[in-house]
Formats: C-alpha cells, structure tokens, sequence
C-alpha cells in the first residue's frame, strides 16, 4: 500500500530535480541539433540508457517482493522510487525520441509506456482514498481470504438465531445439519454466538417467514442485492418485523438484521478490494509486454548501429 504522506517529500523533490535537469540538457540539444534530435545521437543514447535503466528499475520491485531475502534495502524505500522514478521514464523516453517515433515497434512501445504509467497512476490514486473508504463502510473488516469461511458461520449463526425462537427449521437443511454437527460437539459450539437450544415460540412466524425469504438468501448471495443490502431499507424491514412480532422476540430479529449486516459490510469490503488490487492485473501485464518491447528495441537499434 502506497499512501502519500510527508515521508514522500524527498522522492518528490529529488525526481522533480532529476527531469528539470534532464530537460534543461535536452532543450539546447533539440535547439542546436541540424536535423533535430534523434535516438542514434549521444545525448539522444544517454537518454535512452536512462530510461530503459529506470524501466528495468521498475521491474525489479516485483523481484524485490517475491523475494524476501533480497536485502538490499528496505521495501518501503522500494515502493517510493517505484513511484516517483517511474515518472522519469516518460519524459526520458520522449527524449531519447525526440518527440518521434518510426516504426512500429517504437510507437508500440511509446503507447505501452504510456498505459504503463497511466495505470499505475490509477492504481495509485486508488490506494489513496479507497483503504480509508473501506474502514467507514465496512467497519467489519476482515482478512479478505477469509471472507468465504465468515459468510458461512453468519449462516449458520443466523439459523441459529431464527432456530432458538422458531424450532428447527428444516427448509434450512445445510444450516440445520451443520448446527447439529456443532451442537454435537461442545468445542465447536462456541464458535457459535447463538448457540443455545430453543423450541417454538408463539407468534414466531413473521420471524421465520423473514429469516427464510430475507435473511437466508442474502447470507447465501454476493451481499449486494436484495432489500437487506441496503442499511437504511434494511432498518426499516426490521421496524416492520418488530410490529408484527411479540417484544419478546425483537432481540431475536434485531440480532438476524446484525448478521444482515455484517454480510453487507464483507460485500463491500469484497468489491473495494477488487477495485484496490483489480488494476495489478492490467499493471502487470503491460510491464511484461514492455520489458519484450524495451528488448527488441535494444537488439534492433544495435542491430542498424554497428
């Protein structure tokens, strides 16, 4: 996760100076040039050898990652170079050109850099808001390969919720026969808050009929669909739940619309992790398309040099 903060500042600084100093080299290079700059001349070759050497640099975070006992530095420090280097290449790079490009290949890469560095742009702005998002929407956080194991004990906790005041309901029959397998070991049974035998209760219909139409299938969906996934509709099924039901029985169905949601709030938690980590797989991709396209524009340039 890369947040910008003050700890940024001289990464910032430091490439900021790095590009007014690469510029100010290649604005009298462009102007004294005969035949305008080009690739093949020696400021042209500088800066292309720096940007294909901050390109390879960029690389080598991903190898720093799978990496752990690669200690040459520490990741963080990794992370911010990544960052603000990484901005250098495209400047280099219309340089090294001097804003042209022949062929297909350089066009090819130029277009490749540029999606390269517009989705790491993305990906970046995400990590800035969508993390603090996640903590006011989905205070229920959990860790998100847990995500599926937590869905099924709600399930189950809801069925014993709606089973302590109706008695077994057997159009439930996964929850049912995984409550008994609970039930049957005293270990497990306190993996369940709402463990507790219960026989039917008088006018509990209204709880049974919302546990099995409303609860049920939003526990056993994605979480966004349905009268339960938003909070306030939710708050007010629950209000005219509790009119139809004796006060005995409010306790259970304010704690059916608890389980509701935290489903709600694994949802969300679900989708704005996709959102946060979903671009890597555009990111990636387009790294490896560059570095083969950064190659074969090495081979050829030396290929047609000497």
């Amino acid at each position: 996760m890369a947040l910008i903060d003050a700890r940024h500042r001289r990464w910032i600084v430091a490439s900021a100076l790095l590009g007014a100093a690469a510029t100010a080299v290649y604005v009298p290079y462009h102007l004294s040039a005969p035949n305008g700059p080009t690739g093949s001349s020696g400021p042209g070759l500088a800066f292309g050898i720096a940007a294909a050497a901050v390109m390879l640099f960029e690389t080598a975070l991903n190898l720093r990652k799978r990496l752990p006992t690669w200690r040459i530095g520490r990741q963080e420090t990794w992370l911010k170079g990544h960052i603000w280097l990484g901005l250098l290449a495209v400047p280099l790079g219309l340089f090294h050109s001097g804003f042209r490009f022949h062929g297909a290949l350089a066009v090819g890469l130029t277009a490749v850099l540029f999606a390269l560095v517009a989705s790491g742009i993305f990906g970046l702005a995400l990590q800035q808001f969508l993390p603090r998002r996640m903590t006011r929407e989905a205070p229920g956080e959990t860790v998100y390969e847990q995500i599926p194991h937590v869905v099924h004990q709600l399930r189950v906790e809801a069925y014993e919720i709606a089973a302590a005041a109706c008695g077994a309901i057997s159009e439930a029959a996964e929850e049912m026969a995984e409550s008994d397998r609970i039930r049957a070991n005293p270990r497990r049974a306190r993996q369940v808050q709402a463990w507790r035998a219960g026989s039917p209760t008088e006018d509990a219909s209204p709880l049974r009929r919302f546990y099995l139409e409303s609860v049920r299938p939003f526990l056993h969906g994605d979480g966004r669909t349905g009268p339960l996934s938003d909070a306030e509709e939710a708050e007010r099924t629950l209000e005219a739940l509790c009119r139809t039901l004796p006060p005995m029985l409010h306790e259970a169905a304010r704690d059916l619309a608890d389980v509701a949601a935290e489903r709600r709030d694994l949802a969300v938690q679900r989708r704005l992790h996709h959102w946060l980590h979903g671009w890597l797989m555009v990111h990636v991709p387009l790294t490896a398309a560059l570095l083969v396209l950064l190659a074969a524009h090495a081979v050829l340039a030396l290929r047609y040099s000497f």
